[in-house]
């Protein structure tokens, strides 16, 4: 059964689709998984994948304003800048050979730092190079209670990351998480 919250986000999808006069299927809308009680709270609206609306490794986020979609890096990634597009981190994205991009705590803009591991794909974690996106080691196995090890998207560290499903990983962060445009931009963090 559809949710309040979904049935609202599929039609205001429609009705940006009709706007732009592209026609897509149903099943080309995709909507990450929510989580218990998000669809009361409206500031806790999830991003949709509408094929062709954003550019590549972005999502449509809901805006501050009602019927405002902002296109935005999708979780786990980050805007370069220079390239002005968002990248995977602790990927190679931009960065030369051997190389992979993060996002240091506090900082706005994305930097290349050396891969210990040298593959794109392979980090170094606890002393060895693990491949990201993978089940076991690192993590516990899945049956025991661990999960994939990965790129939290709330923080943007490596971490072992538990769920029920591929969508339930993503651990879709707030309206403005860390690296993204709107984050550079400076238009969400608190100011003291």
């Amino acid at each position: 059964m559809m949710t309040t919250t979904a049935f609202a986000i599929l039609l205001i999808a429609l009705a940006i689709i009709q706007t732009n006069c592209q026609v897509i299927s149903e099943s080309d809308v995709g909507f990450p998984e929510l989580e218990k009680g998000d669809h009361h709270d409206k500031s806790a609206r999830v991003p949709l994948y509408i094929p062709g609306m954003c550019p590549e490794n972005q999502l449509l986020y809901p805006g501050y304003q009602n019927n405002d979609w902002i296109c935005d890096c999708q979780p786990s990634h980050v805007y370069f800048p220079t390239e002005d597009r968002c990248f995977p981190t602790y990927r190679q994205g931009p960065c030369k050979q051997s190389e992979y991009l993060i996002l240091k705590k506090g900082e706005f803009n994305p930097i290349c730092v050396p891969n210990p591991c040298k593959d794109d794909g392979l980090v170094w974690y606890e002393n060895a190079c693990y491949k990201l996106n993978e089940p076991g080691k690192p993590c516990k196995p899945i049956l025991e209670g661990g999960g994939i090890f990965g790129v939290n998207s709330s923080t943007l560290e490596l971490d072992c990351l538990i769920g029920s499903s591929p969508l339930a990983l993503l651990q879709v962060p707030g309206n403005c998480p860390p690296g993204s445009q709107r984050d550079r931009a400076n238009r969400c963090r608190q100011k003291f």
